[in-house]
Parts: C-alpha cells; structure tokens; sequence
C-alpha cells in the first residue's frame, strides 16, 4: 500500500512538472528600416559593438515617450544610429542590439554575415519573443488586446513585460488559459499572444 501511495505521489510530481515546463525556441528577428532589431535578444551569431546607437539621453527621450508605439521608438532608434554613423560617431553598422534596463543601445556588426538568428529572454520561466518571431511552428492558446494600464504605466519596458508574464501565469494558474509555453508581444499595440510550440 505504502508502494502505491508513494508511486502515485511521484506520477504527480512529475505531471505536475512537466505541466509548467515551457519550451524556448531561437528566433528571427524583425527588419526595422532594414535594419536586424535585436530587443530582450542576444544574437547567435558572433558580433562586435562598433559604437553606441544612441546617446544616453537620447535613450532616456525615446522610451519615456508614453504617446510612441514600441514600432514607433524602434525607427526612432535605428534613424538616431544613421545620423550618429553620418557625423562620424558611431561606425558602419549590421545591426542594433538594444538593452533598454542598462540604457544601452548598441551598434553592432557581425564578424562573418549578417544574422537575424536570435535567443530571447525569459522572465520567471516565461519566453518573449518582442520583434521577433519564433524559427518553430506552435498553436495559439490565447490572444488578449492590450492592457492599457500595463501599456500607459510609467518605468521601464521590462516592468511592463514582467506585468504582462505575472498576468498571463496568473491567468494560466487560474485556469482561464491552457498550458503554454511562450509570450508574443505585438509592437504596434502592445497586445499579447500566448503560444504553445509544436
């Protein structure tokens, strides 16, 4: 008897497990201007930062401007690395990698072709994939329409991304959306997508 109770424990230990284990998938980045945007994602491929994209104050300009789409800041970005490459601060560039939560905006060029490929991050378990898309087919488990408290809140991007993934466990652990694995963020609009790979 004792065997029994001890077996089923561990079934449901480990269904319990494998119900909240999320898959990551590389992705491909988005053409903004032309241009590979690299956000919350670190290129796969190997990379030199030949300058800054953006001042620190052009930086801090762009991303407290509540009234811009994320789409809207993103060619903000990659036409403020333009004119910096024309008056000859920053070198030529492949593409930009930006890490918004240190106020860095990077410049970069790739030490052999030019790469879209990426990994994103993950917040408390969670992907997000944030102008990029996953290099994997998945089912949609869920759309929700932007949250405008999350989307108008003051700081920055990342709290707001946190909010988003608190929500979206929450709703999961509530039992109002089925097990998922990963979080698109639209950046037009900020609405959420939540996917469950293949």
């Amino acid at each position: 008897m004792k065997h029994r109770i001890l077996l089923l424990f561990l079934i449901a230990t480990l269904f319990a497990f494998t119900a909240t284990e999320r898959k990551s998938v590389p992705a491909t980045v988005d053409l903004v201007e032309g241009v590979p945007f690299f956000i919350y994602a670190t290129p796969t491929a190997k990379y030199e930062i030949v300058g800054k994209a953006m001042s620190m104050g052009g930086i801090i300009k762009i991303t407290v401007n509540e009234t811009a789409t994320l789409n809207e800041k993103a060619i903000a970005f990659v036409k403020s690395a333009y004119e910096r490459v024309e008056k000859g601060k920053t070198a030529r560039f492949d593409a930009l990698l930006l890490d918004l939560d240190k106020e860095k905006a990077h410049a970069i060029k790739f030490t052999e072709s030019v790469s879209r490929e990426a990994n994103v991050v993950s917040y408390e378990g969670v992907p997000v994939y944030l102008f990029a898309k996953p290099n994997a087919e998945y089912d949609v488990v869920a759309n929700f329409k932007a949250d405008y408290s999350v989307r108008a809140a003051n700081g920055l991007l990342l709290d707001k991304i946190k909010s988003m993934v608190r929500r979206v466990l929450k709703k999961e652990e509530n039992g109002e959306v089925g097990h998922f694995d990963a979080l698109l963020i639209n950046a037009e609009d900020m609405s959420e997508t939540l996917i469950k790979f293949k």
